[in-house]
């Protein structure tokens, strides 16, 4: 068997076909259902009989066989599946018809096997659309990002925490990676933790990926940072440390975030034990609105390969992933050694760790470096931005992490550099 069974799959898929434009842009019979044809072909009669799509308890009365638990399963993830469940046993189904021929005429069976696979693979080719096809989607499509664009701020996407970015009216989009390189000790993951924080406060689903930390440790930061953002003081070496801190405020804090929806998956055990693969697991299976991946340098293809053939198929799937989920991903990674040679200035592009692959696959790319002289501070220099340069060459930060305090404090120029 592959994926989850197909009694989970298919009753997913039946509960998450219930609006009209779901409906049509679904291509596949009752026939192609392995377990719940019949449930589905009730659906489609109930829609042309009533013009309304008929309620999950109205199913199940009628199917109990359905699961209903699979109402939770997004619909996405049950229709890739799907189809992977109809390739397969399409692909199962050609070889068993052709058993006895392929013991008598072996080569005449091998080639009406490969037409056979070939018709199949034609079948679900849908990597080419007919311009004309989706052009109702596209007008949809405008006018959702007006939509969004009047209801988040005047800023359409994911809401980020650089200003200079916002003012743009265009923050995180759909199908981008977004990645951000420095020398170690410079402020990475709190910055990863700021942009998931920034996003999630805003009421969207995020999902943070950690490589190098465990979730308390993950865990404690965000609470700093959500803290700061929402009007609280916490210490981060005080909650750390176990030193005395304002225990009122804190749980004042835990409780107004109850209902934050803020997933993180810790994966230290060690480079190349977390795949692209598994990110891209955890992204159908929870299906949120934006992605951080901290520490994307540890994250492997699950083969083995000379490390910049690692990072070339990493950086290159990560991107595929944010195009197949249509899910902003922001991630970030290490410059080299020689990068390290001064602090003080950001690191230049062929300073990426393992290649220059992030810098081409990535729609956006940002350098960050220390201020000399000036601790409590950050450079986020913008070395690729998706419609070529913003107005500034980069933002200073103010980088009080202590009391989860990052803000964007003023633009500078390369005169700075």
């Amino acid at each position: 068997m592959i994926m989850e069974s197909y009694d989970y799959i298919e009753s997913g898929l039946i509960f998450g076909l219930s609006d009209i434009k779901t409906l049509r842009q679904f291509k596949y019979q009752a026939e192609d259902f392995k377990t719940h044809g019949d449930a589905y072909r009730f659906l489609v009669q109930y829609f042309d009989k009533y013009a309304e799509f008929p309620k999950p308890e109205t199913l199940v009365d009628n199917y109990p066989a359905l699961d209903a638990s699979a109402q939770m399963l997004h619909f996405d993830y049950a229709i890739d599946t799907f189809k992977k469940q109809i390739l397969f046993r399409r692909i199962v189904n050609t070889f068993n018809i052709n058993k006895e021929l392929i013991q008598e005429e072996p080569k005449r069976a091998l080639s009406r096997i490969m037409d056979n696979l070939s018709d199949i693979e034609v079948l679900y080719d849908e990597d080419i659309t007919h311009y004309n096809q989706n052009a109702s989607n596209r007008f949809d499509a405008m006018k959702d990002r007006q939509r969004q664009r009047q209801m988040g701020d005047g800023i359409m996407g994911i809401p980020t925490p650089l200003s200079m970015i916002n003012q743009t009216g265009v923050g995180w989009m759909p199908g981008e990676l977004i990645s951000l390189y420095a020398r170690p000790t410079v402020g990475k993951t709190w910055m990863c933790i700021q942009a998931a924080a920034t996003a999630v406060l805003k009421g969207y689903r995020t999902l943070l990926i950690s490589t190098e930390m465990p979730i308390d440790a993950i865990s404690l930061r965000m609470d700093v940072v959500m803290a700061s953002m929402m009007g609280y003081e916490l210490s981060h070496k005080a909650l750390r440390n176990g030193d005395t801190c304002n225990e009122d405020e804190y749980q004042r804090f835990l409780d107004d975030i109850n209902e934050q929806q803020l997933l993180i998956c810790d994966h230290i055990e060690g480079s190349g034990s977390f795949t692209v693969d598994a990110i891209a697991g955890l992204v159908r299976k929870h299906s949120p609105d934006f992605v951080v991946v901290d520490g994307v340098y540890l994250v492997s293809t699950g083969m083995k390969k000379a490390m910049w053939e690692q990072s070339h198929a990493v950086f290159y799937g990560m991107k595929n992933l944010c195009l197949s989920t249509n899910t902003p991903i922001f991630v970030s990674t290490q410059a080299t050694r020689e990068a390290a040679a001064n602090m003080y200035v950001p690191p230049r592009p062929d300073q990426v760790a393992f290649g220059d692959a992030l810098i081409r696959a990535s729609d956006v790319v940002m350098a960050m470096s220390l201020v000399e002289q000036q601790e409590d501070r950050r450079i986020i220099q913008y070395q690729k931005y998706r419609d070529g340069q913003l107005p500034v060459d980069a933002s200073m930060m103010i980088w009080d992490v202590n009391k989860g305090h990052i803000e964007e404090t003023e633009f500078v120029t390369g005169d700075l550099f």
